[in-house]
């Protein structure tokens, strides 16, 4: 697929998103360094070899309840019993005729026996339990290779290690897995008006003086490290609008990272300097121009197989083009075979929607009907600039071009749920 050719200093062609995340894919580089490391140490990485199971699970017959193991073709019956079996020990013994044997659940049942009665179900009698009814066979017990057989593939590559699986593969004595090396990202905020976060006083007055509290690449970097674990932010720093400076910082970042996300600085005016970058980089500028509203400069470029990508300075812009871009860029870069879920929920629109393009929409969330819905904040509050709204706001709607009627299912991308408005998502 080729890139656009144009004069790329104003926005004059708006890429769909698919075509611009097909133009980037075509020219970067994946990874492909592999590592062996502990099942914790590599949580929430993406598996580069598929996980199968070491041996039989379980590698013989296990107890799921506590009582009497016993041949179930000898019952009902009276049994001796002749010892008891915790979890953690391995009977050497095999049931005689008439035999039984207490065991706990999770524990080995002895040889001969394929059944356990609940002891609930059971009478004792001095050294004997009685069993009053037929009993099937392995009821109460999980058999050898139930859960999975040597060989089975457990967990599949391209797909990211949960807490979960680690728990599930320590159970069955996996205690290693191949994974792929974090994706590493580095993050410029761009903007002489930026500042970091002062005292109260310090900040109002850098604020009436025209100054902006750095926020857009924390956000983003926050957003990267809560939704997106198998990558690592090595850098976020904020400089100001000098083309120079920016390309000599971006340049050593590309030496470590693997795709470096410049925020502010796509406009077209003289101080902005995303369209700029390629001539200081010998890099390659993909595409520029988003058709989408919140997010609409966000641009791509490509220096030597590394994606270097341009988001609007404002935080929900940036956001929105890192949502509809950047994110499944970076699933296709790590080696995921299906992107992550993001905390994206469905809610009944209370208005009508009129969407130009595809865009961030503010909303408050309240439960009606035994359903979520999403009630829009007034127009003035949807500005990129509006970004105060977003503390009284619940979520955000991740609107689709076109209109949408009131009761029309929409998805949101929700911040601040209560129990209450759970309920709705039962």
């Amino acid at each position: 697929m080729q890139a656009l050719k144009e004069d790329y200093r104003y926005v004059k062609t708006l890429v769909p998103v698919e075509t611009a995340l097909e133009l980037m894919k075509s020219r970067v580089s994946r990874i492909a360094e592999k590592m062996r490391v502990p099942l914790w140490e590599g949580q929430g990485l993406v598996l580069a070899e598929p996980v199968r199971a070491p041996h039989d699970m379980p590698p013989r017959p296990k107890s799921a309840y506590d009582g009497y193991a016993v041949r179930s073709e000898e019952t009902p019956g009276r049994f001796r019993i002749r010892e008891k079996i915790t979890i953690g020990e391995v009977p050497d013994f095999t049931l005689g005729p008439g035999e039984a044997a207490y065991v706990t659940t999770g524990s080995y049942i002895p040889g001969g026996a394929d059944a356990v009665v609940p002891e609930e179900k059971a009478r004792v009698e001095g050294d004997y339990v009685i069993i009053d009814y037929k009993v099937g066979k392995w009821d109460y017990v999980d058999p050898a290779g139930v859960y999975a057989r040597k060989g089975d593939i457990l967990i599949g590559e391209g797909r990211i290690l949960t807490p979960f699986d680690i728990v599930g593969l320590l159970d069955a004595g996996v205690t290693e897995a191949v994974v792929y090396r974090p994706l590493r990202i580095g993050i410029v905020q761009t903007g002489n008006e930026l500042f970091p976060a002062f005292t109260p006083d310090q900040a109002e007055r850098r604020i009436r003086e025209g100054g902006v509290i750095a926020t857009t690449g924390d956000f983003v970097a926050w957003f990267a490290q809560s939704f997106l674990p198998y990558t690592t932010i090595i850098d976020t720093v904020a400089l100001p609008d000098d083309l120079n400076a920016v390309a000599w910082y971006v340049e050593r970042l590309l030496d470590y990272a693997d795709l470096v996300l410049v925020t502010g600085g796509t406009g077209p005016s003289e101080i902005d300097l995303f369209y700029r970058l390629p001539g200081k980089l010998g890099g390659e500028l993909v595409f520029r121009g988003l058709r989408v509203i919140g997010g609409k400069p966000t641009s791509g470029m490509v220096v030597e197989g590394k994606p270097v990508i341009g988001l609007s300075g404002y935080p929900l812009s940036a956001l929105h083009g890192f949502i509809r871009l950047v994110y499944p860029l970076t699933a296709y870069m790590a080696n995921l075979k299906s992107q992550p879920a993001l905390p994206v929920y469905k809610a009944i629109l209370a208005s009508n929607l009129k969407v130009k393009r595809a865009r961030p929409i503010k909303a408050k969330l309240y439960y009606k009907d035994g359903g979520l819905v999403a009630e829009p904040l007034r127009h003035e509050l949807q500005k990129s600039s509006a970004l105060v709204a977003l503390a009284y706001a619940d979520a955000v709607i991740l609107a689709e071009e076109g209109e949408h009627e009131p009761g029309e299912e929409v998805l949101v991308l929700a911040y601040r749920l209560t129990r209450r408005l759970l309920r709705a998502l039962d």
